[in-house]
C-alpha cells in the first residue's frame, strides 16, 4: 500500500509556515503499514491543485490532502476536489448545526455567514467530524482507493486522523498488502557523518532484507535511522534488533540515545542513577549549557547551579581563577577552562563541574585564537581537572550550540568511562 500526502497553501511554499503536517501524517501512516511515496506541496492555485490530484489519484492507493478548508476566499481545496471527482456541492445540515453550536459556545451571538461554506460537502463524500474546529474532514473511496482531505490547522488535522481516518484505513485495507513498517533512530554525537560511515563500513554487512539505513546529520548530532518492512511484528522486531546490534558493535561509544531522547535527558538520567551531581561555569555560551540541562524534567535532582562568568572579574571572584593565569594565558585557554570547572565544582559542592570558555564571534578572534576557538573543562571529585580544545565552524549561534552539545558529550564520556 502506497500513499501520497498533498499539502496545500501559499504559506508553505514561501516558507512562512513549516509543514509539520506532512511529518505527522508520514509517521502515522507508516505505523499502520502504509508507506508514503511522495509529499507534494502546492499553492492556492486551482490548476496546480488539480494537477497534483490527477497524478496522485492515478499512482497511489491512498491520497491525503491538508489545507484549504477554511471560510475565506483563498480556501478553494474543497471546490477543486468536487470538480476533480465531478461531484455537486450540497449543504450538510448536521455539519452546519455543529459549526453554529461551536460559535455559540465560544460566545458569538451570530455565526459569520462565510462559515456556511464549510458545511457544503461534495455528494458521495463521507463527513469526518471535527470536535476541535469548524471544518470537517472529507473521505471518498472508489475502486479500492481512498481520498481524504483534512484541515490544515495541525491540531484539527491530527484530531480527525486519530478519531476516524486511521481506523478507517486499518479496516479498509486489512489483509490487502499492509506491511509492518517500523523505524528506530540511533542518536550519535562527537563524530561526523563521513567518519561514522567509515566505522560502520559496507551496509551490506549490516542490513538484512527489508531493512534500510539512513544518515541524518544536523551538526553536532548525526542520527542513524533504521527502517524495516516486513509481514509481521515479530519478523520486523528481530530484523531491527539484529541491525541495531551490528551497528552498536562498531560505534557504541558515540551513541547516546534513541529516537526522541536528548543528550541532556540521557545525562540527567545517568547522573540520577549514579547519585552524582553537576554544576556549570560558562563564558561564551552565557548559560546555554545550564538551560539545556534544566530543560529536562527532574533536573533539580542532579543540577545544583551555574555561574555565568562572562566577565573576567566574575571568573576571579566567583570561580577562583587567578589573575596571573588570566593575564598569562587569556580567558580562552586550557588553564582557565580547568580552573573554571574546578572552581564551580568546589563552590557548589558537586560531583562534576563543567565549563565552557571561547570566542563565539563574529568578532574577537585572533590569528592564534580564531573565532570558533572553544575550551571545555571538566572537573570531577577526586580527579585532576581536564580541558579540551575545539574549533567550531559557523555563526555565533552555531558555535554556542556546538559548544554546549560537545560539553555534554564530554561529560557523558567521563560518566561512562569512554
Amino acid at each position: 500500500m502506497k500513499a501520497e500526502i498533498i499539502s496545500i497553501g501559499d504559506e508553505l511554499l514561501i516558507g512562512q509556515v513549516i509543514n509539520t503536517n506532512a511529518t505527522y501524517l508520514g509517521t502515522r501512516l507508516g505505523e499502520i503499514g502504509i508507506g508514503v511515496d511522495r509529499v507534494t506541496t502546492v499553492g492556492d492555485a486551482k490548476g496546480a491543485i488539480l494537477r497534483a490530484f490527477k497524478r496522485a489519484w492515478a499512482e497511489e492507493d491512498v491520497v491525503i490532502v491538508t489545507g484549504g478548508l477554511g471560510p475565506t476566499h483563498d480556501d478553494i481545496s474543497k471546490a477543486v476536489v468536487a470538480q476533480f471527482f465531478g461531484k455537486q456541492m450540497k449543504l450538510h445540515a448536521p455539519t452546519l448545526t455543529a459549526i453554529r453550536k461551536r460559535f455559540s459556545k465560544a460566545g458569538y451571538a451570530k455565526m459569520p455567514e462565510s462559515n456556511i461554506g464549510q458545511a457544503m460537502i461534495p455528494t458521495g463524500f463521507q463527513v469526518l467530524r471535527n470536535h476541535v474546529g469548524t471544518a470537517p474532514g472529507l473521505l471518498y473511496s472508489e475502486k479500492g482507493k481512498t481520498f481524504v482531505i483534512l484541515p490544515g490547522v495541525p491540531h484539527e488535522m491530527q484530531w480527525i486522523m486519530q478519531d476516524s481516518v486511521l481506523k478507517y484505513l486499518r479496516n479498509r485495507y486489512k489483509g490487502k498488502g499492509l506491511e509492518v513498517i517500523r523505524h528506530r533512530t540511533l542518536l550519535t554525537t562527537g563524530i561526523g557523518e563521513s567518519s561514522l560511515a567509515e566505522l560502520i563500513g559496507d551496509v551490506k554487512d549490516i542490513l538484512e532484507p527489508g531493512a534500510t539505513l539512513a544518515y541524518l546529520p544536523k551538526s553536532p548530532i548525526v542520527r542513524l535511522r533504521i527502517s524495516v518492512r516486513g509481514k509481521s511484528e515479530r519478523a520486523v522486531a528481530l530484523t531491527m534488533l539484529g541491525v541495531e546490534i551490528r551497528i552498536r558493535c562498531k560505534i557504541a561509544k558515540f551513541i547516546y540515545g534513541v529516537d526522541d531522547e536528548t543528550l541532556q535527558s540521557a545525562i540527567v538520567d545517568t547522573l540520577r542513577e549514579t547519585q552524582s551531581t553537576i554544576s556549570t561555569a560558562e563564558s561564551c555560551t552565557g548559560g546555554l549549557l545550564a538551560a539545556h540541562i534544566t530543560s529536562v524534567p527532574g533536573a533539580s535532582d542532579v543540577f545544583k547551579g551555574a555561574v555565568v562568568s562572562y566577565d573576567n572579574e566574575v571568573k576571579i571572584r566567583e570561580l577562583s581563577v587567578s589573575k596571573n593565569i588570566l593575564k598569562k594565558h587569556g580567558a580562552v585557554s586550557e588553564e582557565v577552562a580547568r580552573l573554571m570547572a574546578e572552581g564551580v565544582r568546589k563552590k557548589l559542592g558537586t560531583t562534576f563541574g563543567l565549563s565552557i570558555t571561547g570566542i563565539a564571534g563574529p568578532t574577537g578572534g585572533t590569528r592564534a585564537k580564531p573565532v570558533g576557538t572553544v575550551w571545555i573543562g571538566l572537573a570531577q571529585s577526586g580527579h585532576k581537572p581536564i580541558a579540551k580544545r575545539f574549533r567550531f565552524i559557523g555563526d555565533r549561534s552555531a558555535v554556542r550550540e556546538r559548544s554546549t552539545i560537545n560539553a555534554l558529550d564530554m561529560l557523558r564520556r567521563r560518566i561512562h568511562d569512554l
